[in-house]
């Protein structure tokens, strides 16, 4: 909305929430000089515009954009804007993370948060950094990955005041890196880097007014990354220590944490010799009054800081020598001086803190008291010692015990560093600054001085870096740059640094001889006041300065700047501790000679260190002196530029902390507290820069899919560019306001705003009209409902009515009733109407007659009526019961029937079975006949054989004579008889040609005939078995044939007929027969029919899908080339190229398996030939015994081929033992899985090798058995090792190592697996041998498989689950996209590259049908997609709870959509039972939560009863992160989720936020014996194993 609507919505000042929201009552016109206003409250009020400038007040966003991810998708960028989008994130939602462009905003709970364990983590780990909500994870992983990618060091600035939880994001940032990118080194290098942590709070941080765990120093860690990015060392820099608090602490402050954790260990045996006692003992610990922090225990963390140490390889010597300095430093806190003038004091005699001092630093006690009380002064000819005053004395006694300190903390920082440092070459780092933030307190002195000036060059170098990153933005896009106004603080830090700037001046006045502070200011006064717009003077005070810094005016008090800056410790007392017998003690002050280091004169409390050691060729004498004088002001001074060096040389990332109120109250937002800071730390500035040219940006195809509700068909084409162009047109007019890049749609401020309101609008008036014919249908349905009601009363009442009348005049009684007072009426009258009643009397009685006897008609014809229904009624149950009857009576003759129909047709087989035998007996005899040598053995052999021929045929001739078939029997008379001809003939041939050398009883002709008499006495045998069967079969039949045939006449209605007529008409039942031969031939040609057709069905529709692949093909390759026409030159040859190898992959595959076929065939065609080639050799070397060799030349005999019994294999392969690595390699090694699963039986592989340890087992050959088992287990794991990443090659071998082991049951022995074992399959158990270990070795091994296996499809499916199964729209249009500023997040429109759910359940059915090929047990199976569902719905939920843009209602109506496509594929593959639906019941009910109603009481009820697969924290997390998508959708009130937690309060479940997605379930493999016969198992030759036989 604009000024010029009325009821736009703006934000007003106000002195207590710095902002508060307002209604406009009137439209502003141009000129207006009040605004009718009405705040959220209901109050009215009149708001003035300044005259001057006339700046109306600032426009507040539209709802559906509060509460986003990045303050820079807000359409309105202003202050009041960003301070109530932060409110109502952290507020209402509970989230403490906001993106701020480039800057994350993190606001202090002050509350413990499970957001960083290592599950968020793991979550957050290789995501874009828009894709989830904003986290210091991300900002981390950020970093981590643009230093992979663009081989570039990083910097993670964070950045705020104290309190607001800058420390804990600098761990929590280094936390991350060392988890995701683990060590380098067997050193755990990691582990340091966090343990640096606690040593660093120890020495570092202190307890103040604003926090209780406040860092009071800076540091730089830089964590150095080798070329594979994994941590190898790290390094420490540190800035600005506040040594003054040794020796001074506020009140509610404590000195330093490690001070405490001392006194609380006093009582430890290590520490009495330290003579340490309660904190309040000492003065340098009880000055604050508040020695003791809630919830810290002192003596613990003690613990915490020497394990810390020890891991950082501070030895327990050390550590005690620190703590020796350490409380050395607490005794001197205790010395006390006497003064004995104004000028002069001392130390009382034998004074006990000074001698326990004395004691542990190892010096002696009367140098030390002489020199606290006196100092030496040094001129051009003379050296002077003068006492100095008690004062002076205190002083100089806490000026060394900075001093002693800040050299301690140094040598710490400088030994923790030693352990961090990596011998190998760092490739490249990642910088965390941790440093404070900009800082104004009531008095303001030099150390607040210093850190301001440090928070003017970071922000510069944040300015810059935020101004370049917009203009390289505008560049990449070709959008028109002009130059926006940013606020440079350059000048600031000129009047800071530069010649004659303060810090000059400053160093200038220390080297005065009576230079003081008040000198001091009046040289600033003189300098840069009425010259600097940026420098003023306080009006009250001659002591004071004022510089106006880019977040605020700070006034600084001038008193103690010079001894500050100055920091004077006097050097007799450093000689006497250098002296020191104590080896630790000079330690201190020999790195301080040797080192440039700033740290050493540094009064102010803040102590800069050098990354680097800086060592001088050669020193000039005094040079050493001369460097330690140097200023602290020039030491920081130094320090910051080089920290700038560094910062700039690396790709900064800004963290902003703030704090949300002074009183440490969670989740309670103070409004001016948080603008001061948000000021402070740049973000503003952000913001401004931001607002002033197009802030908000969208892609092409997002503003396609946010308003394609404002656009018409007619406007959509296929170019999205120019449709965007053509709409944005005609909706904002002013071009001024948006620009057009190549890739994105820049706005000017407020146009998003706009575009959001005509939208809101567009669907309203939709809604409007949906609801309004909704509604009129309804009317319309109720009315149609009410008028159907009353018409069907008026029936019903209509018909009551005439029954009622029917009744009455169809009543003979009622009839008579009225007709017997009629008379008396009548009598009545006719007293009186006597004449005129006569008549009248005779027209009643007339009508009465003529309506009565009407009535009997109607009556007559409906009696006859009624009868002839009941009569035809009951005809027609008659002819049903008849017909009922008659098919049941014919169901039972026709199964008789076919009973009888089989039992001939079996006969006639036999029959032409045995015709058959007898046509080949009389060929071979008629071959004999022919050959030229006959005898007469052979002659008996015939004559015999005719014999037992005659029998045959006579049976044959009883079996036909008895048969009621006459047809049939003549036809077997006819071939009898032409058998006994040719049996004649035959044997008269035989007679005339005898020989005596043929008929011999070892000649080759008499050793044939032998064997085929006694084959044909064997099928003579068989053949009489089946006649007599026959004979009996065909007896019964005939019984039964007889009274069938009367009832069939009888049922059919056949006239009956003399006996003699029937018997010459259907003699033998003939015409019985031919019916049913006709019957028959017509079924038989019906059937036939009916083949035909259905082959004719099959063929045409094969050549249908023939046609159909044809064409999809044409179709595609046309998609081919149009696409690779359209692509460019180069792209166009890869797109060709790629499509050629598909294709001749496609070819290759189907020529193997053409030879693979090919290859069958030639294999068992040879085989065939072997047997062939032995039995003809067999057959030849027995006649070359027997016959001569003339006549085996002259007259060859041709082989017959006889078959013979195959050799009876038992199951087992023998293989040499030389050759077991040989088998080892070829069976698994180099085992290809795709070819074996293709072509040859499931866990082949393992049968080979059972059979193998069958006959090691077998020959009881205990070695060999072991070494083959350790050696398939041992090639098992290698194969796995180097192809561990594959899939198929996994599943492979857990379904052979699963077969091996079942086999291993199977045949153990054992009654428990034998139970579903054959008899034969028992015979193959193994008898020597108990290999239950190895059992148990393998089922191991399957579970280490089965574990690798689900890692290995975990990694498959890990990219797809979040962009399948959140982003993508499965139902388009549901959900519209929304702003989302700087950080664009992972667009949901489906592009080529992204995932869908369908990619999802392609990659399930590739797995699956993998495993069923593999042959894996069904169970182990259903396990593997129990596990694949957990995992996809732990990542989809988990990444649901960490991404507000996707709660949603929209959301969850697309993932239940999902879901259910994910129960129908287990429903189609048949796995509802498997349990995988269960485990994505979380993932559903988060999606129900996102639908269901979130407002009353009942609607919590119904919450808390349906979300039982979900934890309180999961619950509440998702309602914290509710969004709404439209204008339409309601945010949920914070009041219903504190009523939802009321009353999830004693539910006891888990308080870890995210689903362990990595978490494994149990895995079992029942056993599942195998029906497979080894002894039926073939080897096929392309495994190459033809060193094994068969046993």
């Amino acid at each position: 909305r604009t000024y010029s609507d009325r009821y736009a919505r703006v934000w007003i000042p106000d002195p207590e929430e710095v902002w508060k929201s307002a209604e406009l009552l009137k439209d502003y016109k141009p000129g207006d000089k009040v605004l009718q206003l009405r705040l959220e409250e209901g109050k009215d009020l009149e708001y003035c515009l300044d005259p001057k400038t006339k700046e109306l007040p600032p426009l507040r966003n539209p709802d559906i954009l509060v509460g986003e991810n990045d303050l820079t998708a807000l359409s309105y960028l202003h202050e009041p804007a960003v301070l109530h989008n932060l409110k109502v994130r952290f507020i209402d939602s509970k989230l403490i993370y906001t993106y701020c462009g480039i800057v994350l905003v993190a606001i202090n709970p002050y509350e413990q948060l499970p957001i960083y364990g290592e599950d968020i983590i793991n979550a957050y780990s290789g995501q874009n950094m828009g894709d989830m909500d904003p986290h210091i994870f991300a900002v981390a992983e950020e970093a981590y990955k643009q230093m992979a990618r663009d081989e570039r060091n990083q910097s993670i600035i964070v950045s705020g005041e104290s309190g607001a939880g800058k420390t804990v994001s600098a761990k929590y940032a280094m936390r991350y890196f060392a988890t995701v990118s683990g060590s380098a080194s067997e050193a755990n290098v990691e582990e340091k880097v966090l343990a640096s942590n606690p040593i660093m709070e120890s020495i570092g941080n202190a307890k103040t007014t604003r926090n209780d765990n406040s860092s009071r120093f800076g540091k730089y860690i830089e964590i150095g990354f080798d070329k594979r990015y994994r941590i190898i060392g790290a390094n420490m820099r540190t800035y600005l220590l506040e040594k003054s608090r040794v020796v001074f602490q506020a009140e509610e402050e404590r000195n330093y944490h490690i001070f405490y954790q001392l006194c609380a260990s006093a009582a430890l045996p290590e520490f009495k010799t330290l003579r340490l006692g309660n904190a309040n003992y000492f003065h340098y610990t009880k000055q604050g009054g508040s020695p003791v922090i809630d919830g810290i225990d002192d003596a613990k963390e003690m613990v915490n800081t020497r394990q810390a140490c020890t891991l950082l390889g501070i030895s327990d010597s050390y550590q005690m020598g620190i703590f020796r300095i350490l409380a050395g430093i607490l005794h001197l806190g205790n010395v006390e001086f006497a003064s004995r003038d104004a000028d002069s004091c001392t130390v009382p005699p034998k004074h006990e803190p000074l001698t326990i001092f004395c004691d542990l630093m190892g010096v002696e006690y009367e140098e030390m008291a002489h020199w606290l009380c006196h100092r030496k002064l040094a001129t051009a000819t003379e050296t002077y010692i003068k006492p100095i005053s008690k004062l002076h004395a205190i002083n100089a006694r806490d000026a060394l015990a900075k001093h002693i300190y800040a050299n301690l903390f140094n040598w710490i920082v400088d030994h923790v560093n030693k352990a961090l440092h990596s011998a190998v070459k760092q490739h490249s780092f990642i910088g965390v600054l941790d440093i404070y933030g900009f800082e104004t307190f009531e008095i303001n002195s030099f150390e607040q001085f210093c850190i301001n000036y440090a928070n003017e060059k970071l922000q510069q170098q944040f300015n810059m870096h935020v101004f370049k990153l917009e203009q390289e933005e505008y560049m990449k896009e070709q959008i028109p740059w002009t130059l926006i106004d940013f606020y440079d603080n350059q000048p600031c830090i000129n009047l800071i640094e530069a010649k004659m700037g303060i810090l000059d001046l400053l160093d200038e006045e220390c080297k005065m001889p009576k230079g003081s502070d008040d000198t001091w200011a009046q040289k600033l006064y003189n300098t840069h006041l009425n010259k600097c717009a940026l420098f003023e003077k306080p009006r009250l005070s001659n002591k004071a300065f004022i510089i106006q810094h880019f977040a605020d005016k700070v006034e600084y008090q001038c008193e103690g700047f010079l001894e500050k800056n100055k920091d004077t410790v006097y050097e007799e007392q450093i000689k006497v501790l250098k002296s020191s017998k104590f080896k630790l003690l000079p330690e201190l002050f020999q790195d301080e000679e040797k080192v440039l280091s700033p740290t050493s004169a540094t009064p102010s409390g803040r102590v800069p260190l050098s990354r680097t050691v800086v060592k001088p060729a050669k020193t000039r004498p005094g040079q050493t002196s001369k460097e330690h004088k140097k200023t602290v002001g020039h030491q920081f001074r130094n320090s910051l530029h080089l920290l700038m060096e560094t910062l700039n040389a690396t790709t900064p990332h800004y963290v902003r902390c703030i704090k949300p109120n002074d009183f440490k109250f969670p989740f309670t937002f103070d409004e001016k507290r948080a603008v001061q800071q948000l000021r402070a730390c740049g973000v503003l500035e952000t913001i401004r820069i931001s607002a002033a040219g197009f802030p908000s940006r969208w892609t092409y195809q997002e503003f396609f899919s946010r308003y394609r509700v404002l656009m018409k068909q007619r406007d959509v084409l296929s170019d999205r560019k120019q449709t965007c162009k053509n709409v944005l047109e005609k909706l904002i007019l002013d071009k001024d306001k948006y620009q057009f890049g190549k890739t994105k749609i820049f706005f000017r401020a407020g146009q998003v705003a706009y575009l959001e309101k005509i939208r809101a609008d567009k669907l309203r008036a939709a809604c409007i009209r949906i609801q309004k014919t909704i509604r009129g249908w309804l009317m319309r349905k109720k009315y149609q409902c009410m008028r159907a009601a009353t018409i069907a009363l008026q029936a019903l009442l209509r018909g009551y009515m005439a029954r009622n009348k029917y009744q009455m005049v169809r009543n003979p009684n009622v009839l008579l009733l009225h007709c017997s007072f009629i008379p008396a009426y009548l009598q009545d009258k006719a007293a009186l109407w006597c004449p005129l009643e006569n008549l009248k009397s005779g027209v009643v009685c007339n009508s009465n007659m003529l309506r009565e006897h009407k009535s009997i008609i109607i009556q007559k014809h409906v009696r006859g009526w009624l009868a002839r229904v009941h009569y035809q009624r009951t005809l027609k149950a008659i002819v049903y019961l008849q017909c009922c009857y008659r098919r049941m009576i014919a169901k039972r003759e026709l199964k008789k029937l076919k009973i009888e129909a089989r039992s001939v047709e079996r006969y006639k087989k036999l029959h032409i079975g045995l015709e058959n035998k007898i046509m080949q007996l009389q060929r071979k005899i008629d071959e004999q006949v022919r050959a030229p040598y006959s005898g007469k053995m052979f002659g008996s052999l015939v004559s015999s054989s005719s014999v037992a021929l005659w029998a045959l045929t006579e049976k044959c001739t009883e079996f036909s004579l008895s048969c009621p078939y006459f047809l049939q029997r003549q036809e077997l008379e006819s071939e009898n008889k032409k058998l006994k001809n040719e049996l004649n003939e035959l044997q008269k041939a035989l007679t005339e040609t005898r020989s005596p050398e043929v008929t011999a009883p070892g000649a080759p002709a008499y050793r044939v005939l032998l064997d085929q008499l006694t084959s044909v006495s064997e099928e003579l045998e068989v053949r009489k078995e089946e006649v007599l069967i026959l004979r009996s079969q065909l007896v019964s039949q005939k019984e039964a044939i007889q009274p069938k045939v009367n009832n069939n006449q009888q049922m059919y209605g056949v006239v009956k007929q003399s006996p003699q007529d029937y018997h010459m008409l259907n003699e033998d039942g003939e015409l019985w027969l031919v019916y049913e031969g006709l019957k028959q031939a017509n079924r038989l040609l019906e059937c036939q029919l009916q083949s035909q057709k259905k082959s004719h069905e099959n063929e045409l529709e094969s050549l249908r899908g023939e046609i159909q692949s044809l064409k999809e093909e044409n179709n595609r390759q046309q998609q081919l080339l149009a696409q690779n026409l359209q692509l460019p030159p180069e792209a166009r040859i890869e797109a060709s190229l790629q499509h050629e190898i598909t294709r001749l992959t496609n070819e290759n595959l189907d020529l193997m398996e053409q030879l693979e076929k090919q290859d069958k065939t030639v294999r068992k065609l040879k085989k065939q030939l072997k047997v062939f080639a032995k039995k003809i050799g067999e057959l030849e070397v027995g006649q070359m015994e027997n016959i001569s060799p003339g006549q085996i030349i002259d007259e060859p005999i041709r082989p017959v081929n006889i078959p013979r019994k195959e050799k009876d294999f038992q199951g087992m392969l023998e293989y040499k033992k030389e050759d077991e690595q040989k088998l080892v390699k070829n069976l698994i090694l180099e085992l290809k899985p795709r070819g074996v699963a293709v072509n040859l039986i499931p866990g082949l592989p393992a049968y080979i090798l059972f059979m193998c340890v069958r006959h090691a087992d077998y020959l009881n050959d205990d070695q060999k058995v072991r070494s083959l088992l350790t050696s398939t287990i041992n090639g098992i794991k290698k194969v796995l090792k180097k192809r561990g990443d594959d899939f198929e090659t996994v599943s492979f071998w857990l379904s052979n190592t699963c077969r091996f082991l079942h086999c291993l049951k199977q045949y153990s022995g054992e009654e428990g697996f034998m139970k579903h074992n054959t008899p034969r399959q028992n015979e193959h158990c193994l008898t020597n041998f108990d290999l239950a270990e190895y059992r148990q070795v393998l089922s191991d091994l399957a579970i280490q498989i089965y574990q690798q296996l689900v890692r290995v499809l975990e990694n498959i499916l890990q990219p797809m689950i979040v962009s399948g199964m959140l982003e993508h729209e499965t139902i388009q249009g549901v959900s519209g996209v929304k702003p989302t500023g700087l950080r664009k997040r992972t667009s949901s429109i489906a592009d080529e590259g992204t995932y869908t759910l369908d990619s999802i359940i392609r990659q399930l059915n590739s797995f699956h049908s993998v495993m069923c090929q593999h042959g894996m047990d069904p169970e182990l199976i259903k396990q593997v997609v129990k596990q694949m569902f957990y995992i996809i719905g732990a990542v989809t939920l988990n990444n649901l709870l960490l991404r507000k843009d996707m709660c949603s209602w929209s959301k969850g109506m697309q993932i239940r959509y999902n879901v259910s496509q994910l129960e129908e594929w287990l429903r189609d593959k048949n796995l509802m039972n498997s349990g995988a639906k269960e485990t994505l019941e979380p993932l559903i009910q988060a999606a129900q939560l996102l639908q269901v109603k979130k407002k009353t009481d009942e609607d919590a009820e119904a919450i808390c009863s349906m979300c039982n697969a979900l934890t309180t924290a999961q619950i509440v997390k998702v309602l914290n992160l509710y969004t709404p998508v439209n204008e339409f959708e309601e945010r949920v009130l914070v009041s219903f989720i504190r009523t939802i937690q009321m009353r999830l309060r004693d539910r006891k479940d888990s308080p870890q936020l995210l689903m362990d997605a990595k978490h494994i379930f149990p895995v079992t493999f029942p056993f599942n014996p195998s029906s497979l016969a080894l002894e039926t198992i073939q080897i096929p030759a392309s495994l190459g194993l033809g060193f094994i036989s068969r046993v």
